[in-house]
């Protein structure tokens, strides 16, 4: 299956087009062999839907390009990162990052509410620096991390790779397990990066991890020995949304045979073993209510769900094009997995249960987990960083492999600064 998009868009400023598709040691996962027949060799161009394509295989004749400019050989994963580009990189990221906080603030002004949220942000943050400090370090320093590889043509068409260890000692027709996640971020400060420590976690147990960047509001990748007939697409918060909403599009596009409307470039809804959506926002209509009450005001949330400059909240909510399934459509949809916590401040989780319900009326085969306690980022941040076990983790390897041995893992930062860091965490 192949990562590569071209830079069509549906009108929407925050498009879905870009989305594409308790023992102390830790088991490792078996990878699986493929025969020739099974894989194919890296292509230039996108790969037919059904092909294993970009994730099937690594051919010997596949372009070499230097690291972090365009695409990655594998060859070049245990070579040193000379100190200036790493320098040079990470700046050029901070910038971004800092470049895309103040457009924000420009769109929201600087209301009370906002003041607030921010010295809650601002306290979140601090409380979980000892953890935030290591995941940030690994990022920036791993070898089996390679970021920023384009899978298009917009600027913000990116991805980071998260290769298992010994993927480059593994015989040459071994395949891994591949998880695809698109990163929360209100649709407006969304970053790949912002799930680097699940997928640390997923990597280190033998999975292939593709973290991807997409348009936020206002503004291909080659072989990495991926398992193209098992591949997980996981989508949190507002990549819950743009993930859902793409595979249902996708998938009614590939029942009916007619183009779609958000189903561009087209892709067939059955290279995805499983739907893995986070805190997902799906109700967007009753999601614009919550939020206005917030300070998030309908006007502003419109601009965002728009299509040329038409707001658009039903068009682009997954509960209602859930609830308006045609039948059949469930024929070509994978398994849809749903977590969320009952103290989300930012989504409110009957949004879940309601496209849960939407799902299952439809035909799809669907799970729901509301977990107590939970808010926004438990599953992600302070829940992941305090140790033990980690319920994102197991739900997801549990979609890729047969079994899963139960993990206890160790901590980024105190139980009680992620306890505080839960009392004030703003979302």
């Amino acid at each position: 299956m192949s990562l590569e998009s071209r830079s069509g868009h549906n009108g929407a400023n925050s498009s879905f087009d870009d989305v594409l598709p308790a023992s102390k040691g830790k088991p490792p996962l078996a990878p699986r062999g493929k025969s020739p027949a099974q894989t194919d060799s890296p292509q230039s161009k996108a790969a037919p839907p059904h092909k294993p394509g970009a994730w099937g295989s690594w051919h010997k004749n596949a372009p070499h390009h230097k690291r972090g400019m365009s695409f990655d050989s594998l060859q070049d994963l245990s070579a040193p990162i000379p100190l200036v580009p790493l320098v040079r990189r990470v700046v050029g990221e901070g910038f971004m990052l800092a470049g895309l906080a103040v457009q924000l603030l420009a769109y929201l002004g600087l209301g009370w509410k906002w003041a607030v949220n921010l010295f809650r942000l601002v306290l979140y943050a601090t409380l979980l620096l000892p953890g935030f400090l290591q995941i940030v370090a690994y990022y920036f320093t791993s070898p089996r991390v390679i970021r920023s590889i384009p899978y298009g043509r917009m600027p913000r068409q990116r991805l980071d790779v998260y290769y298992p260890p010994g993927l480059l000692a593994s015989p040459q027709k071994t395949v891994y397990p591949v998880v695809i996640f698109v990163t929360g971020g209100a649709w407006t400060i969304g970053y790949k990066a912002w799930g680097a420590l699940l997928a640390k976690r997923l990597s280190d147990a033998g999975v292939v991890v593709a973290c991807l960047d997409y348009r936020n509001f206002p503004q291909r990748i080659i072989t990495h020995k991926g398992d193209p007939d098992n591949i997980v697409l996981v989508g949190q918060s507002a990549g819950g949304h743009l993930g859902a909403l793409a595979l249902i599009r996708q998938a009614e596009q590939t029942a009916s045979g007619k183009d779609t409307v958000g189903a561009f470039p087209a892709w067939n809804t059955s290279d995805i073993r499983a739907f893995v959506g986070v805190s997902g926002a799906y109700d967007l209509d009753g999601l614009a209510e919550h939020l206005h009450q917030r300070g998030l005001y309908k006007s502003m949330f419109g601009k965002i769900m728009s299509i040329d400059g038409v707001p658009s909240l039903t068009a682009l909510s997954p509960l209602a094009a859930a609830q308006g399934l045609a039948e059949g459509v469930f024929r070509v949809m994978p398994r849809w997995i749903l977590i969320h916590g009952t103290s989300d401040k930012s989504v409110p989780c009957e949004g879940t249960v309601e496209m849960n319900k939407a799902l299952k009326a439809a035909g799809v085969a669907c799970e729901c987990h509301m977990v107590p306690g939970k808010t926004h980022t438990s599953f992600i941040l302070e829940g992941p960083m305090c140790g033990g076990r980690d319920m994102l983790t197991e739900t997801v390897l549990s979609t890729v492999q047969e079994k899963v041995f139960p993990y206890s893992y160790p901590f980024l930062c105190p139980r009680f600064l992620c306890d505080l860091a839960g009392q004030v965490c703003p979302f």
